[in-house]
């Protein structure tokens, strides 16, 4: 037999052709004579017949030893060569030559070397490479992706020839003859239609190979049509082991046609596939086969299940490996399906289950027929698990016909007798189902996810592993999702398999959790079990401390439910407040009533807890379906009873009763309560908590969100229990408790309208008592306004005791009070009491506002304080605000000279004299009232606040200018003018004086204003008015305009030009009068004039007006020829100035 043949089948060979090992045309080959395709056909051209082969050999670079080393190279290629050569393939043989480390650089006789191999071994260029010693991990890298790229033309036509070699053949119409005929009578051999699905399939692993996924589909898709034709898989009959072979090359053929389909983003189209060969393999074995109710069949189901799976991983499929990115970046549903694609031809109408979904389906589907498989394979009867050779042929032969063994083992094994160790289903199961739990978790897919871990736990609790099946379900039971979407079932199924895993591990805290929720009537009632939440720890081995078990009524099905309403959204403080205490059993009807020990109701707010014991009543109504009753409330009489629940409340003492706690199933108790509130604010049920205390276990089921959509009050009636719907616009666990009206009246009988800054006000308060018995009153008040404001407000008898204002504030900031408290002792009823508030340092113009409180309790009822409060605005304004101007003036003390001597200067007096320069200017005030009612001004002074520059400061009286009286009313004017002397302490100082003043106004109320209020004794007030910081230059020159009218004759006005030269240069000034049509004047036209250093000069113009009655303007230019500077002239008294300069006024005609 030559290996070269290949399936070639010599045709003109007339006795004995010589064909492949493997091929039906061989004797001795497996599919001899009739058979189709072995997997030694695959197994030889994708693991033992490569396209190519690559031979690593060392390279030496040790001069000594290279001549040697390359000719054992050298003998060695030339005989693996040899060998490849011999066998008939046409493998592609590489030779790459690794050099060894050396302590040197390359030799220059390593092309040659290298040259020299490959004429030795007849390799061509192509064909021997040799690697550096010195090579880095990327550049091998790179190496390898070159080599591979370099060998794809030859594997390409290697895998193409190989293909035309087979198409030629199936292309023949006759069959090619056996090496030996087959003998006569039940031996046959292969039809024609079963070679091509032969060379159908050979091409399709060839251009597979080649990585044409199209034409190898092709090729898949005609072997698959041919092989379920009428001429071979049909004519195949069941009982033949060539029928397991051609489902064999079946399944092989779909699975490749799968794999092709998911390979090319052909999803739908792969899940097509695949139903269609479920439903042909099904419909054949059926017919032909040993059907599909068997074991056998459900293990092929298993089996294919798990390979599409593993072909879904292979494919990466874009959506299913994208899992695990942003939300933003990825769709979370396609990661669990792939869509439907939105080009689809109208005919083409696919089904859900078309719908490509990630492998945890399929892994889970393999992992419910696999329990089919094991469910089958325990309904074997038993003659049939005895093993071969200890059951006669003939019950051999039979079980040969029952059972389908094609991917499942006999049934001896399948299912083997008692004792006897054989095919273990859950390992595969699990295996199986923790895959899928994998695949599903990280889609989020969480109540698949739980039902797998319940059904990995359950698999778990047929083995009998207990404590595994316990670790699985005990972590979830508080989490799981179906209690809150009604899926009883399940979650029924998931309780009782915790709760038996429990017991076998001895949880005492999951058996009460379980049977807490297990005891509701949502879930079917089981019939043999006695459901009595008492007695479930009856099997457990009692531990000490007790188990103590706290559940959350939001978190579980409750067995008992409870709800509290108030009768009425508002109540008042010292007033009885009804409520009303609702439960309800939703136990199972054959279940044990449950006996509470204690229910406590907590409240957020002003209302004390509630606790309700259980009465030691030997006989209790369970039976009745509702049952009222109205418990009395008091207080606690022992320490033990002053336990209250955790809530913002706890700081209280619940107030206790007694009731019949123990409830029934599907029983209702309705509890009237009535506490009367001590405190006034919001208040709303916090929490209900029911206690049941057992020797064995205490268990707490707290319920914390008692929204109710609807809301009923129970009544009962004389014929039954009767309820009304309440509370439809409001919400009847939270209520509003009023303060006690309050029955003393606060009076302020002097408050005026408005007060003004600096105003020392005192208010009269009047406290009356209307109260019907006499009262302990404590007074407080409390000023409101700005933050900043530094207003304090003090009783009138306490101003002038700092120690005893200190005592009484109980909220002193930086020593300014803003809040007084004083106790007034018991007050008889219809009496009164007058106090006195004085409001103090209101500097600053702000709206206040003035609390006024009488906290009060009743001398028969000291534990509920009443507050009766009035709140007063006192708004505060500026009564006056004023304009400022400051203007200069003509000093009439002469200035110093250098020709001059101060006989103080000869004296022997010691004291410092003011030796400077004197300036005079005038402060020109416009006071303006903003005082609603008219107030009289006293006095206004000027008032130094501080001076800077070296100089002393001189400030004359008052000189009121506008006309009237000392009373000022709303928005008139008062103009007054202030004489301010500067005189510098030093002569040669020339720095600027900075001036700080300040307005200081005296006024009082008027008369008819000062009998409604209540101001103390002294009605003065001082309002200060700041002035804007005036700075007066010291070394600049100046000149000053006087004029005055001449005695002599009339019309005639002197006017003077005071040129003042304060510094320490001699300054030359040219002055130029212009003429003007309005008057002549005599004096110089042009006049140089030249000052020394601290001096001052007159000149004087006498001016003679063309008309009387108006002002004149005398243009007079001032330059200084120094600083080449026009200077300014300044108007002084009785003149007037704009930009163009000074004005005179010209007296009309007597």
């Amino acid at each position: 037999m030559s290996p070269t043949s290949q399936d070639n089948d010599i045709s003109h060979a007339p006795y004995f052709v010589l064909h492949s090992p493997i091929s039906p045309l061989t004797p001795s080959s497996p599919t001899f004579s009739d058979g189709l395709l072995t997997p030694l056909w695959v197994t030889k051209h994708q693991n033992l017949v490569p396209a190519a082969v690559i031979n690593f050999f060392p390279f030496c670079l040790d001069p000594n030893m290279s001549s040697l080393r390359d000719n054992q190279l050298k003998i060695e290629i030339n005989g693996l060569k040899k060998d490849w050569s011999s066998s008939g393939y046409k493998t592609r043989f590489i030779v790459v030559l690794l050099s060894e480390e050396s302590n040197g650089a390359f030799t220059g006789d390593v092309d040659d070397r290298v040259t020299g191999i490959r004429r030795a071994t007849n390799l061509d260029q192509k064909s021997i490479f040799l690697l550096p010693p010195d090579a880095t991990p990327d550049e091998l890298k790179e190496f390898g992706k070159s080599l591979l790229t370099l060998l794809q033309p030859s594997l390409m036509e290697y895998y193409r020839d190989l293909s035309k070699h087979a198409r030629r053949k199936r292309n023949r119409s006759s069959i090619p003859p056996p090496t030996a005929p087959p003998t006569t009578g039940t031996s046959q051999t292969l039809s024609l239609q079963g070679w091509n699905v032969r060379y159908e399939f050979k091409m399709g692993i060839f251009a597979e190979f080649r990585q044409e996924i199209d034409a190898a589909l092709r090729n898949y898709e005609s072997a698959y049509e041919t092989l379920f034709g009428q001429e071979v898989f049909e004519n195949i009959a069941g009982w033949s082991p060539r029928f397991n072979d051609a489902r064999l090359l079946a399944d092989t053929l779909a699975i490749r046609i799968i794999r092709c389909l998911l390979w090319t983003g052909q999803t739908a189209a792969a899940v097509r596939s695949w139903v269609e060969h479920r439903s042909r393999s099904q419909d054949i074995i059926n017919r032909r086969g040993k059907g599909t109710r068997n074991y056998g069949w459900e293990a092929w189901e298993a089996r294919w299940s798990m390979v599409m799976a593993q072909l879904i991983r292979q494919a990466e499929i874009p959506y299913f490996t994208s899992v695990g990115i942003t939300q933003n970046q990825f769709n979370e549903q396609y990661s669990i399906f792939i869509p439907r694609e939105k080009t689809v031809p109208p005919g083409d109408v696919s089904c859900p289950w078309e719908q490509l979904h990630h492998e945890g389906y399929w892994l889970y589907r393999s992992a419910k027929h696999t329990m089919y498989r094991r469910d089958l394979a325990e309904q074997i009867p038993d003659e049939d698990r005895i093993p071969p050779g200890q059951s006669p042929a003939s019950q051999i032969a039979s079980k040969s016909y029952l059972y389908d063994t094609y991917l499942a083992p006999e049934t001896h094994v399948e299912a083997p007798q008692s004792g006897v160790e054989g095919f273990n289903h859950s390992a595969l199961i699990l295996t199986a189902l923790n895959a899928a739990l994998d695949e599903f978790s990280k889609r989020d897919q969480v109540r698949k996810t739980e039902c797998l871990r319940l059904e990995i736990a359950e698999e778990h609790m047929r083995a009998g592993s207990w404590t595994e099946a316990y670790n699985i379900l005990q972590p979830l039971w508080s989490n799981i999702t179906w209690r809150h979407s009604g899926w009883w079932q399940l979650m029924e199924r998931f309780g009782w398999a915790l709760r038996e895993c429990a017991v076998r591990v001895q949880d005492s805290e999951t058996i009460l959790r379980v049977d807490w929720e297990l005891l509701n009537s949502a879930f079917q009632p089981k019939s043999d079990w006695c459901y009595d939440i008492h007695g479930s720890l009856e099997d457990i081995t009692p531990v000490t401390p007790k188990p103590s078990v706290v559940l959350r009524a939001e978190d579980i099905i409750s067995s008992v439910t409870a709800s509290f309403i108030f009768e009425r959204p508002e109540g008042n403080v010292g007033e009885p407040l009804h409520g009303q205490l609702v439960i309800t059993s939703c136990a199972q009807r054959s279940s044990s009533p449950i006996r509470l020990s204690e229910i406590k109701i907590a409240f957020e707010g002003c209302l004390r807890p509630i606790k309700l014991q259980s009465s030691q009543v030997a006989e209790t109504d369970a039976t009745t379906p509702c049952t009222i009753s109205s418990p009395l409330l008091r207080e606690p009489s022992t320490s033990s009873d002053t336990a209250s629940l955790q809530s913002p409340t706890s700081f209280l003492t619940p107030l206790i009763g007694t009731a019949d706690l123990t409830i029934g199933p599907s029983q209702t108790k309705v509890f009237n309560v009535a506490c009367i509130p001590r405190e006034a604010g919001e208040s709303r049920v916090a929490s209900i908590t029911l206690l049941i205390e057992e020797n064995k276990f205490d268990l707490t089921c707290a319920m914390t969100d008692l929204t109710q959509r609807e809301s009923f009050w129970w009544k009962q009636t004389n014929n039954c229990v009767a309820r009304r719907r309440v509370g439809k616009s409001r919400d009847t666990g939270r209520c509003r408790i009023k303060p006690k009206p309050p029955k003393i009246r606060i009076t302020t009988p002097n408050l005026m309208d408005t007060y003004y800054t600096n105003e020392r006000i005192v208010l009269k308060v009047g406290i009356h008592n209307e109260e019907d018995e006499a009262v302990e009153v404590t007074a407080e008040a409390r000023l409101f306004g700005r933050p900043e404001s530094a207003a304090k407000v003090l009783w009138l008898d306490e101003e002038g005791s700092p120690g005893i204002q200190g005592s009484e504030r109980s909220t002193p900031v930086e020593g300014i009070s803003h809040f007084i408290k004083r106790p007034l002792g018991v007050l008889e009823t219809s009496s009164h009491r007058e106090l006195e508030i004085v409001l103090t340092d209101t500097h600053d113009a702000s709206d206040y506002e003035l609390e006024i409180s009488s906290v009060y309790n009743l001398i028969s009822d000291t534990q509920t304080p009443i507050i009766a409060t009035l709140r007063v605005k006192i708004p505060i304004i500026r009564p006056f605000e004023a304009n400022y101007e400051f203007m200069p003036r003509l000093h009439p003390q002469p200035w110093p000279d250098f020709f001059t001597v101060d006989d103080a200067l000869l004296g022997n007096d010691s004291t410092p004299k003011i030796g400077g320069l004197q300036q005079r200017w005038c402060l020109n005030s416009k006071v303006v009232s903003f005082a609603l009612t008219p107030l009289v001004i006293e006095k206004i002074s000027l008032v130094l606040v501080g001076v800077g520059g070296g100089a002393t400061c001189h400030i004359g009286p008052e000189a009121i200018v506008s006309p009237g009286g000392p009373e000022i009313k709303l928005e008139e004017l008062r103009e007054s003018n202030f004489v301010v002397d500067i005189h510098k302490e030093i002569l040669g100082d020339r720095r600027p004086t900075a001036l700080n003043l300040a307005l200081e106004i005296q006024w009082r109320r008027s008369a008819t204003d000062e009998s409604e209020s209540a101001l103390s004794s002294n009605g003065t007030t001082i309002s200060t008015l700041a002035v804007p910081r005036f700075v007066v230059p010291g070394g600049e020159p100046r000149v000053l305009a006087s004029a005055m009218t001449s005695q002599i004759r009339s019309g005639l006005i002197h006017l003077d030009y005071t040129i003042e030269n304060p510094s320490m240069h001699f300054l030359t000034f040219n002055l130029t009068m212009e003429a003007s049509e309005n008057f002549a004047f005599s004096g110089p036209k042009t006049l140089v004039v030249q000052l020394v250093p601290l001096s001052r000069h007159t000149v004087r113009y006498n001016l003679l007006a063309s008309r009387r009655g108006l002002w004149i303007q005398p243009q007079l230019v001032v330059v200084d020829t120094y600083f080449n500077k026009t200077l300014r002239v300044l108007a002084t008294e009785d003149m007037r100035s704009d930009k163009k300069g000074p004005l005179v006024w010209v007296d009309a005609d007597d």
